[in-house]
């Protein structure tokens, strides 16, 4: 049987991720433990797309490089829960970074189009996302369906705007941490097995947080691991929202739709993939002029 990376992490990882996206693998995580067989199919979709300025996607040539015509726009997607590393499910940060930096990069594109839909993923995931925000220079524009928690904090490390792509299903929010594992120990003692853990003098601090969580007593944890690193999401949300109003759940894990987003300035508006491509130009622009006169 192959685990997913996916369902590795939730099993076992710090997650930026909407609560409600774990319980949904529940049942799946269950078969895991159990030694039932899971089957996963390949929904890898596309990643990035160019088009020209008329709207018309430009088609890589046999070796997999393109002849961009200028003013070229990429549309990178984001969908679906992130990990540092893709696997045959999903495109993993680096995959979806290495898109965008290819955009930004590449000399006749003149902004990104980012995509996003998905519930969060893994905290290892935001890194390349903070990375490449400190190369970026060209405009980019995210345009959303929902973007809870990771997905949020990678929205607002990258992109200049924030966009709604409709007033109905879409969701942000979720602006928190949460550690999430499972204690597979009394079932396996159950069927025989024994467990020792050895640690000398000089390591009594190892793997303390998290022995202590297993017994049930999760100050350690709270205060140590996940509630720095809340800090950091939230320090993040603001530094990118200056008008960010921080009414109840804003910053601690509360979702929204699209009239709450728009009022508590968690977004800039509701667009059109078209009206996406405007403020790229308008942005592209302010950018121009900014630098001429310096």
């Amino acid at each position: 049987m192959k685990v997913n990376p996916l369902l590795n992490e939730i099993y076992k990882g710090l997650w930026l991720l909407d609560h409600h996206s774990i319980s949904s693998y529940g049942p799946i995580i269950s078969k895991i433990l159990a030694g039932d067989e899971v089957i996963f199919q390949n929904t890898n979709s596309a990643l990035m797309q160019i088009k020209d300025r008329n709207g018309k996607r430009v088609q890589p040539e046999e070796d997999g490089g393109y002849d961009l015509p200028a003013q070229s726009v990429a549309h990178v997607y984001m969908n679906g829960p992130i990990l540092k590393h893709g696997d045959f499910c999903t495109y993993g940060a680096d995959e979806i970074v290495g898109a965008l930096r290819f955009a930004n990069e590449a000399k006749n594109i003149k902004g990104t189009v980012l995509h996003i839909d998905g519930p969060g993923g893994s905290v290892s995931a935001i890194g390349p996302f903070r990375a490449f925000a400190k190369e970026r220079k060209k405009p980019i524009v995210g345009l959303i369906d929902s973007a809870y928690s990771a997905h949020y904090w990678a929205a607002c490390a990258v992109c200049d705007v924030l966009l709604a792509d409709n007033d109905i299903s879409f969701g942000v929010g979720s602006v928190g941490v949460v550690l999430s594992f499972a204690d597979t120990k009394p079932v396996l003692e159950a069927q025989g097995y024994v467990f020792h853990e050895i640690y000398p003098k000089e390591s009594e601090h190892k793997n303390e947080a998290f022995t202590l969580a297993l017994k049930g007593d999760y100050k350690m944890i709270r205060e140590e691991h996940l509630a720095p690193l809340a800090r950091k999401f939230q320090a993040a949300v603001r530094q990118s929202r200056p008008g960010l109003v921080e009414e109840v759940g804003v910053l601690t894990g509360k979702t929204f739709g699209y009239e709450k987003a728009m009022e508590y300035n968690m977004i800039d508006g509701l667009a059109s993939v078209s009206e996406a491509i405007e403020r790229i130009d308008i942005l592209a622009e302010i950018k121009n002029f900014t630098n001429n006169n310096y």
